[in-house]
């Protein structure tokens, strides 16, 4: 009876986001006092669900014949996605990128997306898992063109194509496993040995959903869609997608205990360090350079893979930690944003007179991206990369960690702008608002995760158990 109250409680939370996404949506219509409220009922409603959110008990409840599985895995990262959830909105409501007339679908969907994550992280089996991939998906498609800009549409053209090529492969791997498998939960896929042919299809899913999660080379995608959608999008995009697409591939990747499939993944991990980090080294524009930086955060997930179980809890410990540098870099370039490009890095130039709490609280976040203690990024890398030096990876780890030297340079280069060029003539910086709230609780958090790890890392290894 304890479980089945917990589940329906737990349940409560999707609920209640789905009911904000519907009053959102149609309320406003009848009601005209509610329009351009819309926001504050979706951050209003998020905030609830965070405050209110129980953890699981030691159990894992299983429901519509184990498509859902309810543990405090699961647990852990729904309040992770709340919590992302929650610092998207406020952003949104410190300056909404879509007009009063498009502010419902703008909310609408983003809260959708949201669910979808939420139903991926509790799928217990690899159909499930892909409906609510496509429901994070496809209303970022819509929210990443929304301004109807030049640079927006472009970018959700390109995302939108590139997913629907990454969708393709993960049904077609599907198609073919469901052929070859009783069924399609992931303890019945880690039974025996795949044959060639489910070698494939699993190759298949698996490169589908490195699509979103933009390994090299399924990245393409990434660095136009971070640059042309909002900048409060290009937040979730970096925080939520990402989060999504490396507990689906770290689910296929435990189902291996070695051949071509972990051969693969040791090389998708080295060239996605590798090439994100050359091609971020070049970049003039903040959000691109965010956007390589979040490609290159994708193969040091990847790496920790090969640290097992030990790896996999340091994966737990590395989202929240690299969520809260990402958004509040994005939240720091929303403020000083003059077009729907965002800031260039020269715009920086001089902020710490200007500003220097905001370039304070931008060096914490770049810092902390680029693995400098004593800040969270540091530790997070550290027991991601430890694990895999423990299984024995010490040469694809050595590749990591020579890339993460490379990219000390370009998040540096932001910091050098901020602190030792003058201002700039035209400096444009907006009072920071609600942003400001959400900057120093994301600067509070990636110092204090980082001093004091030990309460966050125990949560991640109490979680990471049940995967």
């Amino acid at each position: 009876m304890e479980h089945m109250n917990y589940a329906a409680s737990a349940f409560s939370v999707p609920l209640l986001l789905l009911l904000a996404a519907l009053a959102a949506l149609l309320l406003p219509l009848f009601i005209r006092a509610l329009r351009g409220t819309q926001g504050l009922m979706a951050l209003g409603a998020a905030l609830a669900a965070l405050t209110f959110f129980r953890l699981a008990p030691q159990v894992e409840i299983s429901l519509f014949n184990g498509a859902i599985a309810l543990n405090p895995a699961s647990a852990y990262l729904w309040l992770f996605t709340l919590g992302v959830l929650a610092a998207v909105l406020a952003l949104s409501v410190y300056r909404p990128p879509a007009g009063e007339e498009n502010a419902g679908e703008y909310y609408f969907l983003l809260l959708l997306s949201a669910l979808g994550l939420m139903a991926l992280i509790a799928a217990g089996d690899l159909f499930t898992a892909f409906i609510a991939l496509e429901l994070l998906s496809l209303p970022l498609y819509a929210l990443a063109g929304i301004r109807r800009s030049k640079p927006g549409l472009e970018a959700a053209y390109k995302y939108f194509m590139l997913g629907a090529l990454g969708s393709a492969f993960t049904v077609l791997g599907i198609a073919v496993l469901n052929a070859l498998y009783p069924a399609l939960t992931f303890d019945a896929l880690g039974q025996g040995t795949p044959g060639p042919l489910a070698l494939a299809g699993f190759l298949l899913v698996i490169s589908g959903f490195a699509f979103k999660t933009a390994l090299v080379p399924f990245h393409m995608w990434v660095p136009d869609a971070y640059e042309g959608a909002p900048t409060q999008i290009s937040a979730f995009m970096g925080a939520a997608v990402k989060a999504g697409g490396v507990v689906l591939l770290w689910r296929l990747f435990s189902l291996f205990d070695g051949g071509p499939v972990r051969e693969i993944f040791w090389w998708l991990a080295a060239i996605t360090a590798v090439g994100a980090n050359l091609a971020a080294l070049a970049q003039t524009g903040l959000k691109r350079l965010l956007a390589y930086s979040s490609v290159a955060h994708a193969g040091y997930l990847a790496v920790a893979f090969f640290g097992g179980r030990q790896g996999f809890e340091a994966v737990l410990f590395y989202l929240p930690v690299y969520a809260m540098a990402t958004i509040g870099a994005f939240a720091v370039a929303l403020v000083l944003e003059k077009d729907e490009r965002g800031p260039q890095i020269e715009d920086l130039a001089g902020l710490a007179r200007t500003r220097p709490w905001l370039a304070a609280a931008m060096a914490a976040f770049m810092f902390s991206l680029a693995g400098v203690p004593p800040l969270a990024g540091f530790f997070a890398k550290f027991y991601a990369f430890a694990g895999a030096v423990t299984a024995g990876y010490t040469g694809l780890v050595v590749i990591a960690v020579i890339m993460s030297a490379v990219s000390i340079y370009y998040y540096l280069r932001v910091t050098v702008a901020m602190y030792m060029k003058p201002p700039a003539a035209d400096t444009h910086a907006e009072p920071a608002g609600l942003a400001g709230a959400v900057i120093a609780l994301m600067a509070a958090g990636v110092i204090l995760a980082g001093i004091f790890s030990r309460p966050l890392l125990a949560a991640a290894v109490g979680a990471a158990r049940w995967f």
